[in-house]
Formats: C-alpha cells, sequence, structure tokens
C-alpha cells in the first residue's frame, strides 16, 4: 500500500483555515440573532442563541448576545466590559462599547457615558455607531443636566416619595426608561415632550448611592418583550438612547 506524507506545515495551515471558517461561520450567525434583537423579536433570538450561548459562552461574540439579552442593565454592561477587557479587538468589541455608553446615558450618568464615548472615538474611530445623532430637544436636556458619578457597580435602591402625585398601581411590570435626571425641571421637559407626541409618562424619584435621579418612564407592559418591541420604535423614531426596565 502506498504511503502518504503530508507536511507539517500543510497540516497546521489547513487547521488555520478551517477554524478561521469556523469563526467566520459562528460571527455571521451572532449577527442574523442580533438584527433580530433590533427588531425586538426577542423570543426567536433567545431560541436561536441557546446552542450558542450553551457551546461558547465565552467567545466575544456569544458574550455580547448575552449582554443584549440580559433583562437587567447592571449584567448587560457586565458581559460587554468582558469584551473589552478581554477582546479589544474584537469585531464586538465597539458593539460593547457603544451599549455601554447607552446603558450610561439612559441612567442620567453623563459624565460617564462621555467617557464611554471619547473611549469609542478614540479606540474605534472607524465605528458607524459614531455617526449617531441626539434631537435638538433632547440635546438641550443633555447640556443643562449636571453630570452624576457613577460607583463601580450599582448599590442598592431604595424610594423616596416623589414630588408628584402616584400613579394607579397596574398590572403592568415592565417600563421604557427613556432619560435620568438630577433635576426636576429637567426631566419634566423629557416628560412634556413625549406627552407632546401621546405617550403615556411619567417621573419617579429614585435614590441611587446617594443620588437622587428622577426617571423618565414611557409606557407599561406586561412583559419585556412588549417593552424591547415599543422601545425599539422610540429610539428608531427619536434616536435616543433607552433602556428596558422593570418597574420597583
Amino acid at each position: 500500500m502506498k504511503k502518504y506524507i503530508f507536511p507539517v506545515s500543510y497540516i497546521f495551515l489547513t487547521l488555520v483555515f478551517s477554524l478561521a471558517g469556523f469563526s467566520q461561520t459562528k460571527d455571521e450567525e451572532v449577527a442574523k440573532i442580533v438584527r433580530m434583537i433590533d427588531r425586538g423579536d426577542i423570543e426567536n433570538a433567545k431560541t436561536e442563541s441557546s446552542n450558542l450561548i450553551t457551546a461558547y459562552p465565552n467567545e466575544p461574540g456569544v458574550l455580547y448576545l448575552q449582554g443584549r439579552l440580559a433583562s437587567d442593565g447592571v449584567e448587560a454592561v457586565k458581559f460587554y466590559q468582558t469584551i473589552l477587557n478581554n477582546f479589544p479587538k474584537s469585531q464586538w468589541a465597539d458593539d460593547a462599547l457603544y451599549h455601554s455608553y447607552q446603558y450610561y446615558y439612559a441612567l442620567g450618568l453623563y459624565r460617564t457615558a462621555d467617557l464611554k464615548l471619547n473611549q469609542l472615538k478614540k479606540e474605534y474611530p472607524s465605528s458607524p455607531y459614531l455617526s449617531a445623532q441626539i434631537p435638538e430637544e433632547l440635546k438641550a436636556i443633555k447640556e443643562e443636566e449636571k453630570p452624576v458619578n457613577i460607583p463601580p457597580v450599582v448599590a442598592e435602591e431604595k424610594t423616596i416619595t416623589p414630588p408628584t402625585v402616584d400613579p394607579p398601581k397596574l398590572e403592568q411590570s415592565y417600563t421604557i426608561q427613556v432619560g435620568a435626571f438630577s433635576t426636576l425641571k429637567n426631566a419634566e421637559k423629557q416628560k412634556h415632550f413625549f406627552e407632546d407626541w401621546g405617550y403615556q409618562v411619567e417621573i419617579t424619584n429614585k435614590v441611587r448611592s446617594g443620588k437622587s435621579l428622577y426617571l423618565v418612564w414611557v409606557g407599561n407592559f406586561r412583559t419585556a418583550e412588549e417593552a424591547v418591541k415599543s422601545g425599539y420604535e422610540i429610539k428608531q423614531k427619536y434616536n435616543i438612547e433607552i433602556i428596558t426596565v422593570q418597574k420597583y
């Protein structure tokens, strides 16, 4: 029987190209699921991503998926930061950094959000996220707002009595947070902005790490999926940063 001897270099190159092709296929699958999330198709995105998360939980693209699918903002930011710490050259790194920026901006933590945005400009200057704009009405609110420092982790929160009459309790438990402000005046500006467009809006006052914040919430939803879909529409229509939160 004739024996065939393959050079070690040939075997090595074959392995490298095979792994590269596999990685590309995996990233394409991640990109497909991300598009589902962006459309608000959360349930199908969770189903499609389950196998990837089980098999490759520490891959940058899969970490990004876990962040996008996380129901808690703090948990999501942890996934994003893991990508930035361990995979800064990954194709998902600028996505992770931008969504970290979104989270801090939506909380009204503008100093931290600006740091994230500046990092995005410096480290990922060709990122498509840098073309995002803020509507003039909301930009004015941001410019007036005093910066709020964020602690290393979000500390335990407690509710204090808001200056307005509490809305009646509803069965719905999810809402869309469109802003967080250190002054009631600025929160009311944003509240009126969305009320003028026909949205149901409320302001709730919370204390976070000793800082009093006025959160602006839009809508009431029974499930996180319903809130995500409406939040996607608001984000696309007004080009602002939002987060879906569970009422507390």
